[in-house]
């Protein structure tokens, strides 16, 4: 019973989920006309809800079946015009475009003149879409590009715009072109409904004297007062004149910041008591081609100093804070070989005045020169006052110098506060260090013979570099040694710092940092480097237990699939009775093929069937994974060959069943010809009888030769 209700339930939803459905719009696209909305509710009212009336005798109820149909063969009675046709006057047209293309304003991009907006809405008020389309109009963005010239000649617009039937293209630009004010460099305005109410026409200027759009050009003041751009009209005849009448465009002058000197330009000063001209363009050209000036320069007359010469004005060199509002940013400067020095202008102006310094000690802006401090040393620059006398030396260096602790490698620090409180910077600068990067690395064993910190820290004037290693080492680190034949082997200092002291083993057995020299197994039996102590009385043997320093793991041998441990090995065996008379270690490693180890080469030396399982049966126990497919290269003609173990260890043949008794292992394959094959050798030996398929039957070719169509060369390893 409870499997009729839920059956009933789900036929029951099934009409209700249809329905909410088709109730969304439609969307059928046009290749040309855009997106069609379709309506089921619009439709279903004025059928009475009969779905039948339409599928599926005209739509088929699944869209994609239903095929694409012209406009043309809707007006043969085909899709929508089964209804929407003269038959039924009652229902919108087919000619009615707009019932169903959703039209609307246009944007069309013109390349000299930016947008122009076409309204589809004011036009279908007095045409219908077939005047235009497909005849002037393609329905799609394709459509040509046409110029005004064209469309005077009755091209695209200019077909009806021509004067007659509506107004024309040629005269009337404003009613589809869109003007308004347009903001130029200068605070300057310019106004077309100013000029278009003067009855000026758009072709007065356009394009004799400005080219619109993106691809107009922007003329200077003094190519405008030769007669340019606006100066053509605005000559003091025909209009004013583009010399004297600044301020008839340039409505709103603004202040200009100068944001590198914290300077600042006043119009609106200056135009209380001057005119345009008196700057313009003769002491100053404006907009893009102006030109900067230096204080310098401005003290010798240019720019601002053609007045601020302290006659006619104040002057550029006392008055700076007149100009320059707010306190003068801090300087700061990068010094190669000591870092950061910063000047700070607040600290100075509580003392003194701009002109104490500028520009008779230093000169500002890009004017200024840099000073050694040697240079200062003689009284140049800062030095014309840090003297010792009126202010500190500058021989003090880390008044100005900012100094920190230093870290070097291996966490050794040198602290310069510390040294600071004893010495001077000329003790240490640049005798024994030069400062910055230049500075010169040092080894401990050069430290011990005086140079570097070695210099004090002998021992007798402060602890000796040589024993005191904690004072300036602050921790120790693992130190990892790339060994070749062994891979990376790591020593840490911690196990040994529990139990020693640093000179236990620095500098006397090893030379720490770039100096140390590094030893072979060989050479640390004999008592060097870490077999000074691991001899086998004070420490662990470097002879026996190599496992301790080095790490051992699985080793993959490619190609192939034999897997290496040293796990089970060394279990059972220390290292030293495979290395190195058996084995190399490393990359110097000698490879061996299993026809050698046969023989009693490397893993044969003991897999011999007596000492440990023989390399010859059992294959698997190194072997571990299913060996990879073999391929041998044919000609074209006869086609390359693929031999895969995975088919024949799935029939349950072992290794031993074709090695080696068919088939040599590894390198030392035979080629083997089909006729060879055919006399019951190799790949013969079972494909040949009633135990596979035959190497002589010719239908069986392809099973192992590739097809001539699809041979193929072996990719480049």
């Amino acid at each position: 019973m409870s499997k009729i209700i839920l059956l009933l339930t789900v036929l029951l939803m099934i009409p209700a989920y249809l329905h909410a459905d088709f109730m969304n719009t439609i969307y059928f696209n046009s290749v040309n006309a855009g997106k069609v909305p379709f309506e089921h509710k619009n439709h279903l009212r004025h059928t009475e809800n009969n779905c039948s009336a339409c599928h599926n005798s005209i739509f088929h109820i699944v869209r994609k079946n239903n095929p694409a149909v012209t406009m043309a063969e809707m007006e043969k009675g085909k899709s929508c015009g089964a209804c929407h046709n003269k038959d039924n006057p009652r229902t919108p047209q087919l000619k009615s475009c707009s019932t169903c293309h959703p039209v609307d304003a246009v944007t069309i991009k013109i390349p000299d003149f930016g947008n122009l907006i076409f309204s589809h809405s004011k036009h279908l008020g007095m045409f219908s879409c077939t005047d235009c389309h497909d005849g002037l109009f393609k329905t799609d963005r394709t459509n040509p590009h046409y110029t005004m010239s064209q469309m005077e000649q009755g091209k695209s617009c200019g077909s009806c715009h021509e004067g007659k039937t509506a107004f024309s293209v040629k005269g009337d630009c404003i009613k589809c072109h869109q003007v308004g004010d347009i903001t130029l460099a200068g605070e300057s305005v310019f106004s077309h409904k100013i000029h278009l109410d003067m009855s000026f026409a758009c072709s007065e200027c356009h394009n004799k004297l400005f080219t619109p759009g993106p691809n107009r050009q922007s003329r200077t003041m003094i190519d405008m007062e030769n007669g340019k751009s606006c100066g053509a009209c605005h000559d003091g005849k025909t209009a004013f004149t583009v010399k004297n009448d600044c301020q008839k465009c340039h409505k709103n002058v603004k202040m200009i910041t100068f944001k590198a000197f914290n300077a600042r330009f006043s119009h609106t000063a200056h135009l209380s008591m001057f005119k345009c001209e008196d700057c313009h363009s003769g002491i100053f050209v404006g907009g893009l081609r102006s030109i900067r000036y230096t204080m310098p320069e401005m003290e010798k007359g240019k720019s601002c100093g053609s007045c601020h010469d302290g006659s006619t004005a104040f002057g550029v060199t006392g008055s700076c804070e007149k100009c320059h509002t707010g306190s003068p940013a801090d300087v700061s400067f990068t010094i190669k070989d000591a870092g950061t020095v910063l000047f700070s202008h607040s600290k100075h102006r509580s003392l003194f005045a701009c002109s104490d310094c500028h520009n008779g000690i230093v000169s500002t802006g890009v004017s200024s020169k840099r000073f050694s401090m040697a240079d200062m040393e003689k009284g140049k620059s800062c030095g014309a006052c840090h003297d010792g006398k009126t202010a500190f030396n500058v021989k003090q260096c880390s008044k100005c110098h900012p100094v920190k602790e230093i870290l070097f490698s291996n966490d050794a620090r040198f602290n310069h506060d510390k040294h600071l409180a004893v010495y001077s910077c000329n003790d240490c600068h640049k005798q024994l260090y030069n400062a910055g990067p230049g500075n010169t690395r040092v080894t401990m064993s050069e430290m011990e013979k005086g140079a570097s910190c070695g210099s004090c820290h002998d021992g007798s004037t402060m602890f000796s570099v040589k024993g005191d290693c904690d004072k300036c080492h602050k921790s120790t680190v693992d130190v990892t040694f790339e060994v070749k034949e062994t891979g990376n082997t790591t020593f840490k200092h911690s196990v040994h710092t529990s139990m020693f002291k640093c000179t236990d083993c620095h500098n006397g057995i090893f030379v720490a940092g770039k100096s140390s020299k590094r030893n072979s197994m060989s050479s640390m039996e004999a008592g060097n480097s870490c077999g000074a102590c691991h001899d086998g009385k004070t420490a662990f043997g470097v002879k026996s237990d190599c496992q301790k320093c080095h790490t051992v793991k699985q080793i993959h041998f490619r190609p192939g699939s034999a897997v290496f441990s040293h796990t089970p090995h060394i279990a059972a065996y220390s290292c030293k009775e495979c290395h190195p008379d058996i084995y190399t270690p490393g990359p110097d490693n000698k490879r061996f093929s299993m026809f050698q180890m046969e023989q009693g080469k490397s893993c044969g030396t003991c897999h011999d069937d007596k000492t440990a399982f023989g390399v010859k049966s059992n294959c698997q126990k190194c072997h571990p994974s299913t060996p990879k497919t073999i391929r041998y290269e044919l000609s074209p003609n006869t086609g390359n060959v693929e031999f895969s173990h995975k088919p024949h260890s799935e029939k349950g043949y072992n290794c031993n069943d074709c090695h080696y008794s068919v088939a040599p292992s590894g390198n030392q394959g035979k080629r083997w010809v089909m006729k060879e094959m055919d006399q019951g050798k190799f790949c013969g030996t079972c494909h040949g009888f009633s135990m596979a398929f035959s190497v002589k039957d010719p239908i069986s070719c392809e099973r192992c030769h590739q097809k001539e169509s699809d041979w193929r060369p072996q990719q480049m390893q």
